[in-house]
């Protein structure tokens, strides 16, 4: 399979792409979604984030966020990895429903 059908098959977890957030919206709700406060977001965290965003997958989307934004391979998103983050879903079109 051609990578370009590979991309387009994956963004299909998207649910919508109507309304997408910027940078700061995108930050801000991710952070948000760090319930024990510490700074960092684990793969729950990042799964209710990207469920709140719409993900059709939201565990999928999370680990594969964890894998392209986890710098320092702690399992984790800190705040050094924020625009990693921001990235990928800027990538992948996220919005609110």
């Amino acid at each position: 399979m051609a990578w370009g059908k590979i991309q387009k098959a994956l963004k299909w977890v998207v649910k919508s792409k109507k309304n997408p957030l910027s940078e700061e919206q995108l930050r801000n709700t991710f952070m948000a979604h760090d319930k024990n406060g510490d700074g960092h977001l684990d793969k729950e965290e990042l799964k209710e984030a990207f469920r709140a965003l719409g993900a059709r997958i939201p565990c999928y989307r999370a680990g594969r966020a964890i894998y392209y934004s986890d710098i320092d391979l702690d399992g984790t998103i800190n705040e050094d990895e924020i625009d990693h983050l921001v990235s990928y879903a800027t990538h992948y079109g996220y919005s609110f429903n």
